[in-house]
């Protein structure tokens, strides 16, 4: 079984959009414990996170969880407009982090006994879902108000590595992307198992779901890409009907 190198977890990024209009890309920092913020726009690096300063003890802290395996930005409606970031490290642990209070993370919590290679959160910012180097998926939701994690969900999986998530955009459906050359896909309240699909003869890296969520994409190691037709929308979602609006 190949996994996959740290290069490639590490290009895992993902686009928000901050109070002022900046265009904000997060990615895994170059001192490798580290989240680092740009300004797309700009080619400018703006934050990192932990916020680098002298006595910081918080960096020390998170150098002690090894390195940072994925990122996720996302823009909650408590925010006020500002970007926060699930970044998961090397130990299995998660950080939460609002960009205004850049020295420490709101809240931390340990979902995996080995390294959290995956993370997603879904389009209302509520929850996600979390897979490793473990047979671990973890679906949690998130309180805004106290800026904690809750367990929602644990599901074992029969073989470890989930190298890849994805939540489609009405968060009815979500998948996995497996060591073991396998996607599974979920119910995303429920937290039920609904298909293991089985097309990839190598390690699958990542999956997403289309804008219209009538596919699924999935890429692996054997160079090939998929398109899943599975469990179509019968009417458009309220996350959906936002964002189109919004495009408009």
């Amino acid at each position: 079984m190949v996994a996959l190198s740290r290069k490639e977890y590490l290009l895992k990024i993902i686009q928000g959009r901050s109070l002022d209009g900046k265009n904000i890309l997060a990615i895994a920092g170059q001192e490798s414990s580290e989240v680092e913020l740009w300004d797309i726009e700009n080619s400018r690096k703006i934050m990192c996170l932990p916020q680098r300063c002298s006595a910081n003890m918080t960096g020390r802290l998170t150098k002690k969880k090894g390195l940072c395996m994925a990122v996720q930005a996302f823009i909650p409606c408590e925010s006020g407009g500002y970007v926060n970031i699930l970044s998961s490290y090397e130990d299995g642990s998660t950080l939460w982090w609002d960009v205004r209070k850049p020295g420490s993370p709101l809240s931390s919590v340990k979902y995996h006994l080995e390294s959290a290679l995956s993370i997603a959160i879904d389009g209302l910012c509520t929850g996600g879902i979390s897979g490793g180097a473990d047979n671990k998926v973890a679906m949690f939701a998130l309180d805004h108000q106290q800026g904690t994690f809750s367990l929602r969900n644990e599901i074992e999986i029969e073989q470890p590595g989930i190298a890849g998530i994805a939540i489609r955009p009405d968060n009815k459906i979500a998948a996995t992307a497996g060591w073991d050359h396998r996607i599974r896909v979920y119910n995303y309240n429920k937290g039920n198992a609904l298909a293991v699909l089985k097309y990839h003869s190598a390690t699958c890296a990542v999956v997403t779901f289309s804008h219209d969520c009538k596919l699924l994409a999935s890429c692996s190691a054997d160079t090939t890409v998929a398109l899943w037709e599975l469990y179509p929308p019968k009417t458009p979602s309220k996350v959906l009907m936002a964002t189109e609006e919004v495009e408009r």
